[in-house]
């Protein structure tokens, strides 16, 4: 009878720790305190074991598969005796930390594959704060710095758009090749304008040659190396015209010289 006993024991307790550990994925509830799912051995307050991640379904229809992810709904989590603390959420169907105050007031976000508006890409990471995106990084590798309220597109050529401008204390711009530099104007083979022409064009385009115009400037913006190089240009071929009203000068001054020379021989013969 005893042994009768005994083995039904037993036979109880194995089927109580079977189940309570869910045949052969465990979920665990030891004395410790840690709740384990898919481990016997949980060494957190909740740990989750599994190849297929933690998916969280809320009121939304997925048609594609979603192991792995948070699906229209969020994950919250707070450090017990401190005032902030996050959650994970989908909004829009993209991905996004959002970091928040304990009376739920919206802070920091990181947000991925935040999706395009009117006049953006998708983005595949954005930054921001209150729900006001800050800096985006589109997936075709373009960088948007600014509020977003004016919805501005990065312009196409360029991989950085920066809202209201840029302070800095120093700016180094670099020249792709020898050729972007303005130094082909001391070439034997460059042809310089002759000042009279040079006239000619200022007055009837009030602007120099090989130069923006305001109006050009107001449509599309400068280019820091490009016009640096135009500018240098100008400042090179200004050089060139005074070396060559110099040699003018010295000419005459020579000339002038000997003027003076055949002038004072006349006078002595007399």
């Amino acid at each position: 009878m005893k042994k009768t006993i005994i083995t039904l024991s037993f036979a109880m307790f194995a089927t109580i720790g079977y189940s309570q550990l869910g045949g052969p994925t465990p979920n665990v509830f030891p004395a410790t305190g840690n709740v384990g799912l898919g481990t016997s051995t949980p060494a957190y307050k909740l740990q989750v074991a599994s190849s297929n991640g933690l998916e969280l379904i809320g009121n939304y229809t997925e048609t594609a598969a979603a192991i792995g992810k948070f699906i229209d709904t969020s994950l919250h989590f707070q450090a017990l005796g401190y005032s902030t603390g996050g959650r994970f959420e989908t909004v829009n169907r993209a991905f996004r930390l959002q970091m928040m105050e304990r009376s739920s007031i919206k802070t920091g976000f990181i947000e991925f594959s935040k999706p395009a508006t009117a006049n953006t890409a998708i983005a595949a990471l954005s930054f921001g704060s209150n729900d006001v995106e800050l800096m985006r990084i589109n997936e075709n590798g373009k960088v948007r710095i600014g509020n977003g309220a004016s919805d501005l597109r990065t312009p196409d050529g360029y991989k950085l758009f920066v809202e209201d401008g840029i302070l800095t204390e120093k700016v180094k711009v670099a020249v792709k090749t020898t050729a972007n530099w303005a130094d082909y104007v001391f070439n034997d083979n460059y042809k310089l304008m002759p000042l009279k022409e040079v006239e000619q064009f200022t007055k009837a385009n009030r602007h120099l040659p090989n130069v923006p115009s305001a109006k050009e400037m107001t449509e599309n913006g400068l280019d820091v190396a490009k016009m640096d190089a135009k500018l240098l240009e100008k400042v090179e071929e200004l050089t060139l015209y005074l070396i060559e009203q110099n040699n003018v000068n010295e000419k005459q001054a020579l000339e002038i010289e000997e003027l003076k020379a055949m002038v004072k021989l006349l006078a002595d013969k007399k």
